[in-house]
């Protein structure tokens, strides 16, 4: 049987103790949680097996979010392993991790991918979640041996101060014992990311609903219709929203994205724009259960 030698020119597996045990110490000395020891040596032993079996190409990227704290709670709850894509918590910071990142090979490829999924993220939970969007502020490198370099990056916004109430319900049966939770699934932001790469309409419309501008809110629109087929009278014709609804969501989009007082004037009772992001992420997301549809069809 013939050893794997790492790129370091030593087994793999002391490879992978001796990053665990770098990790261990620098942890132990930070005074860092165990919960962080845990991830940080997992990720060292999953890099190691991937270069043994070579079934995971290497590098292995994520993304550094920031945003809200709220926000980025959602995002760690919303999108769990094992399903794809991901948020880590790691030494405090979140990161987006991605297969579709793992076949690039530079920092600059990342960043450009990840500016389209994090908006399509975005647009996803602020549909399912009503979560308000994050950036991203740098790109990691994760190496076999479990040390990451990273590139920042300048993020541009704003973060406003919010408070939340929540709570955690406990279910249990009549005799007081507790109901497990269900086992776990992939989440409808998870589900939309893996349909939007091969409806590409759906993709585009996700990014345009996160950005909310006017010009974006039409765009959406334009998506899901090419997407529907039949233009405007197609998407109205599956009665997703009102008719009236949709012509004037159409309408004041339109005239807005123009000057003022030009030929495209806005409907008589124009909708405002929470009201076009709410009718659109209705279209959104009867647009995205039909996809769903159609490919658990394909299936059977």
């Amino acid at each position: 049987m013939t050893e794997q030698i790492s790129e370091r020119g030593m087994p793999v597996c002391i490879t992978a103790y001796y990053g665990v045990l770098r990790i261990y110490i620098t942890m132990y000395c930070r005074k860092l949680p165990r919960h962080a020891l845990a991830d940080a040596c997992t990720e060292v032993c999953e890099a190691a097996n991937a270069e043994r079996t070579g079934c995971i190409k290497m590098p292995n990227w994520g993304v550094q979010l920031i945003g809200h704290d709220f926000d980025l709670a959602d995002w760690a709850e919303v999108l769990q392993q094992p399903f794809d894509p991901w948020v880590m918590r790691s030494n405090d910071a979140f990161v987006l991790r991605w297969t579709g990142f793992d076949d690039l090979e530079t920092a600059s490829e990342v960043q450009e991918h990840a500016a389209f999924v994090v908006d399509q993220l975005n647009g996803a939970m602020w549909i399912n979640r009503g979560t308000r969007a994050v950036r991203f502020e740098g790109i990691i490198n994760f190496k076999p041996d479990g040390t990451r370099n990273t590139t920042m990056m300048v993020a541009t916004g704003k973060i406003e101060a919010r408070a939340r109430v929540s709570a955690e319900a406990v279910v249990t049966r009549a005799d007081g014992t507790i109901i497990p939770p269900p086992p776990p699934k992939s989440s409808n932001a998870q589900d939309w990311i893996a349909l939007a790469e091969t409806h590409e309409p759906l993709a585009d419309a996700l990014v345009y609903f996160a950005r909310a501008e006017w010009f974006d809110i039409y765009k959406a629109v334009e998506c899901l219709e090419d997407w529907v087929g039949g233009g405007e009278a197609g998407l109205r014709d599956l009665n997703w929203i009102e008719k009236d609804d949709l012509k004037r969501l159409k309408r004041t989009a339109n005239s807005y994205r123009h000057r003022r007082g030009g030929k495209h004037s806005p409907p008589e009772i124009p909708v405002s724009q929470s009201e076009a992001r709410e009718m659109l992420a209705i279209l959104i997301r009867k647009a995205f259960l039909r996809a769903a549809e159609k490919a658990e069809a394909s299936l059977m």
